[in-house]
């Protein structure tokens, strides 16, 4: 019969994150996850295999609980303006270093520029979640599109372009740009793109 397992999965997986967040993949030890994950190093390996499996149930985690909200936004129908979600999920940025000085950026841009040139199952994974992005900037603009704009390859066109703008916004705060810069990125964007 086997054991059950002695540890919450998800704040083990919410510790890991953070450390990975934090550190890099690179910059963190087993030790600093251990110590974050508060479990055991034979936990560790017996649920996630080894570093490289733990980070990808960590860059999962980051989906759930930052990129799945974000997209969520995108296409709330609570909020009928488009406009208004697109402009809310920039705030966000904004917000993150304003009021709680979060300099870490975004756990996914961090991976697509660290981790997934090396390796292409982190590639793979990354494309997908930054595809479920265009995928919520898309459903905005088409709720926003006069009927004549609503051709598919040019909403389609400018989503891909609204996440590479948001991205850009999570790079430019990791950098450590002050909030009034990415305030003001954000604004030139939205206006460029008519949205403000």
């Amino acid at each position: 019969m086997a054991r059950p397992r002695e540890f919450d999965v998800d704040d083990a997986l919410n510790g890991a994150l953070q450390i990975f967040w934090t550190k890099g993949y690179e910059g963190t030890g087993i030790t600093d996850l251990l110590n974050a994950m508060k479990i055991a190093r034979g936990s560790l390996y017996k649920a996630f295999g080894d570093k490289k499996g733990l980070f990808i149930a960590a860059l999962k985690q980051y989906e759930t609980s930052c990129v799945d909200p974000g997209v969520e936004l995108l296409q709330s129908n609570k909020i009928p303006d488009g406009t208004m979600r697109i402009q809310m999920l920039f705030d966000t940025v904004i917000l993150a270093v304003e009021n709680d000085n979060d300099r870490r950026g975004c756990f996914l841009c961090n991976t697509a520029v660290d981790q997934a040139p090396h390796d292409t199952e982190i590639s793979k994974i990354c494309q997908q979640m930054m595809e479920k992005m265009v995928e919520g900037f898309y459903c905005a603009l088409k709720d926003i599109a006069d009927q004549s704009d609503k051709e598919d390859k040019i909403l389609r066109s400018r989503a891909m372009s609204l996440n590479v703008a948001y991205n850009g916004l999570r790079v430019m705060a990791k950098a450590g740009y002050p909030p009034s810069d990415i305030k003001d990125a954000s604004n030139r964007t939205l206006i460029e793109f008519g949205l403000l």
